[in-house]
């Protein structure tokens, strides 16, 4: 290439450019005929001319060659009947003409260009006395196209290009076979044609994306009216998502990537959103008819939606709260006798609607809320049956796993695998406290009764209240254990002391020393009791062999707790009995005699007497004693029955005496809540102490939050223990306001 400046016809000199650029836009020239760096040169040598150069004439003679071609191009489409197919064949040739031809003309956008982007004075904005911009050959393509064509069609040939690609689109959507790639190629043109503009996207948004939203809103109104009208509920959602994934194929067909989100969230406005109600009231009964696939759909389409799933989530909480509570009335009374249905129920109501929000609902954490809310609903409601007391009905459940020699049918895998699931549901439970106590009443039985299924069983299941509830939780339960390890110590010793002091009488006498502090002791059981002669000194052994390693200590003796294996020989047939104390202790008057009345026994073992009785019939009961009273007293006449016989050798008589009484249940709820307001009163000293001064619905609000954990304290309580620390002078009204407490240092 030559940079000599020299002396230029411009008039021949374009003649032969003209030449040039036909040949290049009607793609009749070759490689030979048409030479980039020849037009190059042409271009070099006429913007660079002596004595005058001619780089804005250039441009503007350009400008005139593609106005005719344009010109001409325009009357070529509006030949044809089919318009889209011809302009996008025109508009790809001359695409990529003007792409060479900007790059034929690199030196003369150079020279347009730099004056604007210098920003000389005295430049016109304009190039010569055109109306066309500074810009590059490019760009001056793309303007001329859009205003010779694009606009000229729409304005004067009733838009017969945007008709007709809506109307392909209209039949694509209708399932009919259409030539997509020429109207991709055309739709695209719009965009490519702003590309070197300030707005890029404004004349492809004004000229497709607007009407064709309004256009696929019109459509898919219509056509989601008509299917719902047509069709059920389940087939309707199942066509709104086969068409949403058309519509989402379509877009990546024919649109732009930014309009893909208006489009799509348009359909889901016309099948969605406008019928969603419709949806929604359809859902209950998809669940409760299991209808997983339907679930799915509701699902998948609602969640597209602002605020779409929020009703499902209400439905499907109500639902399972329902149902949960038709459970727990059917039970009835029942559950206070047996709580396996009870708690089975809910484990596998819990399991099959987890199972649900798997498989069902993606696992969608808003869905196992929903879960999460209703079992707490369940779990804490004694108003529908007052004898479905979760914390109390679940510690006897496990008890009923836990305990060695239970009918249960289970393998130990499918125990643990019950007792995980039991700790689920114990999450839901409000009053989390009130379970601690009942628990650690069976699980005490257990363990003085040596009736646990196994230790490892045991610790298990304490390691998962732990893991619920933390280290404080089990604190208590965790001694308990403790002091069942020290206690085999202990008889170890005592029975080596009996025998280096030659004090052996024959029992196999062993005792369990149990902290106080740890263990649930009833103060509500009867304490007057008289030990029978054969204890006495077994007795008072241990008790000095004990003092004798421990001093300060004092044996406290709970004689409810005891049990004695015994047999009898008064038969014809030798019996092992596994008995209670206190029947131990009425058995052993007989020994001095045959017939003795209720008052007579009563006198020599000094036991009150509801228990008494209850101890006697239990013995009536299981055919050891007769009576021919029909409500048993103190003048009842009790004989031995020497007409006992039964198949077992080995008999246990003390099972029935070991169930909890009512009594012991009401003791144990007023240890409960003896509890709870030593420990609102504890968070209301800690609270204070921290904030020094604090209103009364501050105080109230975060003594809950406090307690929350353990059980839900109700306002009247906690209103009861501050004016308790009131009085105890802990804290003190505010002297300018009595609905403020300041705390007493």
């Amino acid at each position: 290439m030559s940079l000599r400046r020299k002396r230029i016809d411009f008039n021949a000199a374009f003649e032969q450019f003209k030449s040039d650029m036909y040949k290049m836009f009607d793609f009749s020239g070759t490689s030979n005929s048409v030479s980039g760096m020849g037009m190059h040169q042409l271009v070099y040598d006429i913007c660079n001319s002596i004595p005058k150069p001619f780089p804005e004439k250039l441009y503007c003679a350009i400008a005139d060659f593609l106005v005719e071609y344009t010109i001409g191009v325009r009357k070529a489409i509006l030949s044809h009947d089919e318009v889209v197919p011809t302009y996008a064949m025109y508009w790809k040739q001359y695409s990529i003409a003007s792409y060479y031809l900007n790059m034929a003309c690199e030196y003369l956008n150079g020279h347009i260009t730099k004056q604007k982007k210098t920003g000389a004075i005295g430049v016109h904005p304009f190039v010569g006395q055109s109306n066309y911009p500074r810009q590059d050959i490019q760009a001056l393509a793309h303007q001329i196209w859009r205003e010779q064509i694009v606009v000229e069609i729409k304005l004067r040939k009733q838009n017969r290009i945007m008709y007709q690609i809506f109307e392909t689109i209209r039949q694509d959507r209708e399932g009919r076979q259409v030539n997509y790639s020429v109207v991709q190629e055309a739709i695209l043109s719009l965009v490519a044609l702003n590309s070197k503009t300030d707005q890029p996207l404004e004349l492809y948004i004004d000229e497709f994306e607007t009407p064709y939203i309004a256009q696929t809103k019109a459509y898919y109104k219509m056509e989601s009216n008509i299917k719902l009208s047509s069709c059920t509920i389940s087939q309707y959602m199942r066509s709104a998502i086969d068409r949403l994934a058309q519509e989402v194929s379509r877009n990546s067909r024919y649109c732009h990537p930014t309009s893909h989100a208006r489009v799509i969230q348009e359909c889901e406005t016309q099948y969605i959103s406008e019928h969603q109600t419709n949806i929604q009231s359809e859902f209950e009964r998809m669940i409760a008819n299991e209808r997983t696939e339907d679930c799915t759909m509701a699902y998948s389409l609602l969640s597209r939606i602002e605020d779409g799933i929020e009703p499902l989530l209400e439905i499907f909480e109500k639902y399972i709260t329902t149902v949960g509570r038709d459970i727990i009335l059917g039970l009835g009374a029942s559950i206070s006798k047996d709580p396996r249905e009870y708690v089975e129920k809910l484990i596998d109501l819990h399991s099959k609607y987890l199972q649900m929000c798997l498989k069902v609902f993606a696992n969608d954490a808003a869905f196992v809320a929903a879960v999460d809310k209703a079992f707490r609903t369940v779990v804490n409601d004694t108003a529908t049956n007052s004898a479905a007391r979760s914390p109390e009905v679940m510690a006897r459940y496990t008890d009923t796993l836990l305990r060695k020699k239970q009918k249960t049918g289970l393998t130990e895998a499918e125990i643990e695998d019950r007792l995980t699931r039991v700790v689920i549901l114990f999450k839901y439970i409000d009053d989390k406290d009130l379970f601690q106590k009942f628990y650690s009443r069976v699980l005490a039985k257990r363990l003085i009764f040596d009736s646990s299924l196994s230790a490892e069983a045991e610790a298990n299941m304490i390691s998962r209240l732990k893991s619920a509830c933390g280290v404080e939780y089990t604190s208590k339960l965790q001694r308990m254990f403790t002091d069942m390890t020290i206690s085999n110590d202990l008889n170890a010793g005592f029975k080596e002391w009996l025998s280096m002091n030659d004090l052996s009488n024959g029992l196999d006498f062993g005792i369990l020393v149990l902290t106080a502090g740890s263990w649930p002791v009833n103060s509500t059981q009867p304490l007057e009791f008289q030990c029978p002669d054969e204890l006495e000194k077994s007795i008072t052994n241990f008790t000095t062999y004990y003092d004798s390693r421990h001093s300060g200590r004092k044996l406290s003796w709970f004689w409810h707790w005891c049990r004695a294996d015994v047999r009898v020989n008064f038969l014809d047939k030798r019996y092992e009995l596994s008995l209670s104390l206190y029947q131990f202790a009425v058995l052993a008057v007989f020994n001095a005699g045959d017939s003795f009345t209720v008052h007579e026994i009563r006198s020599q073992i000094k036991l009150v007497e509801f228990e008494l009785i209850r101890v006697v019939k239990s013995l009536v009961e299981a055919g050891l004693l007769t009576t021919t009273a029909t409500n048993m007293d103190l003048n009842s006449v009790i004989k031995l029955n020497f007409g006992f016989s039964n198949k077992r050798t080995k008999l246990k008589i003390s099972g029935g005496l070991q169930a909890d009484t009512p009594q012991e249940t009401t003791a144990t709820l007023k240890a409960v809540d003896e509890d709870r307001r030593l420990c609102i009163q504890a968070s209301i000293v800690r609270i204070m102490k921290s904030r020094r001064v604090l209103s009364h619905v501050q105080l109230v609000q975060e003594v809950i939050e406090q307690c929350k954990t353990r059980f839900s304290p109700n306002v009247p309580m906690i209103k009861k223990c501050i004016e308790q620390l009131l009085d105890k002078q802990y804290i003190e009204r505010a002297d300018d306001s009595l609905d403020r407490y300041i705390y007493v240092t």
